[in-house]
Order: C-alpha cells, then structure tokens, then sequence
C-alpha cells in the first residue's frame, strides 16, 4: 500500500532496482524546505546534509536557499516597520503643528507682560530641545531603514531648529517663528 506522499514522488528511470528511487517535485522540495526552516531556520549541518540527500540537491544549495528565506523574512519586517515609523513621525509633526498654534494664541494674549514673555520663552525652548531629540531619535531610527546609507541629507546632525518671538505694535500680535535649518 503506497502512502499519499509516494504517490506524488516521480520515479527516476535511470534505476529500477529493488527499491525504486524518487525525486521530489519542485513544490515538494520547497513545501518541504518551508517545513524544516518553520522548525528550524538555521539548519544545522547534519540536517542539510539530510535534506541534500533527500532532495538530491547541493548542500550550498539548501544553505542558500535557507540564507534567502531568512533575508526575505528580515525584508519584511523592515518594509513593516519603516512604515510604522512614517506613521510616527507624521504623528509627531502633526502634534508640533498643534502645539506651534496653541504657543502662538498664548503669546499673543500676553503680549504686553514681560515675566509672560520670559516663561513662556523658556516653555518654548523646554518644547524645543525636546522636539529635537525626538527627531534626532526619529533621524537616526530612519537612517536604519534608508537603502542608501550615504546619503548626506538624511545627516541626523543636519537638523537645526530656530526659535524667534517679536513683539511689536502689531494689532495682529507677536510674531513666532519655528523653523528647520
């Protein structure tokens, strides 16, 4: 009685001896190399020696072919997290927008008081040098993620942000600037 996998292997020709010797489809091969890398995903050496065997392949073969499924499965976590990071970082700009709105609203309502002035100037640079580190953290998590580590506009060192209050005889009030360098 044959088994179900039996009937799906192919018998070589070249030998028809007492034991007939099969070969394993290309879809039988790869299931089974899909099976061996969900156990293990770094063979050891006996067990491609094993699988070389059975599937009449080289050993560098099913090394490769272990080293590819790793790297495609490394790929996509990648693709995976970068776009959580663009999520984030639309998030943080998002929230600097906000907040960039609200100081402007404040200052202007206390445009004539000098203490006002000095706290919320201090608030604004606290704000400030805590937005630069997020986008430095956020510069230096991208980088890791960029096909092309080379590339000078991507320089975490690069980022300069510039903050300026004047206060004027404008009916409009203060003006507020925040800028990237």
């Amino acid at each position: 009685m044959a088994s179900q996998d039996d009937e799906n292997l192919v018998p070589n020709s070249d030998q028809e001896n007492e034991k007939s010797i099969y070969r394993y489809s290309y879809e039988q091969a790869i299931n089974k190399l899909e099976d061996i890398f969900r156990k293990m995903s770094v063979p050891e050496h006996h067990v491609i020696e094993q699988l070389s065997d059975e599937l009449e392949l080289d050993p560098t073969q099913i090394k490769i072919w272990f080293d590819n499924k790793r790297c495609d499965i490394q790929v996509q976590r990648d693709v995976e997290e970068r776009g959580i990071l663009r999520l984030e970082n639309e998030r943080l700009h998002a929230e600097n927008l906000q907040m960039y709105s609200e100081l402007n609203k404040r200052i202007c309502a206390n445009c004539n008081n000098a203490e006002q002035k000095r706290k919320i100037l201090q608030e604004l640079q606290n704000k400030k040098d805590r937005l630069t580190e997020e986008i430095m953290r956020m510069s230096n998590m991208v980088a890791h993620f960029e096909e092309d580590p080379d590339d000078s506009d991507n320089d975490p060192n690069g980022i300069d942000l510039e903050l300026r209050l004047e206060c004027n005889d404008d009916p409009n009030g203060p003006d507020l600037e925040l800028r990237s360098g």
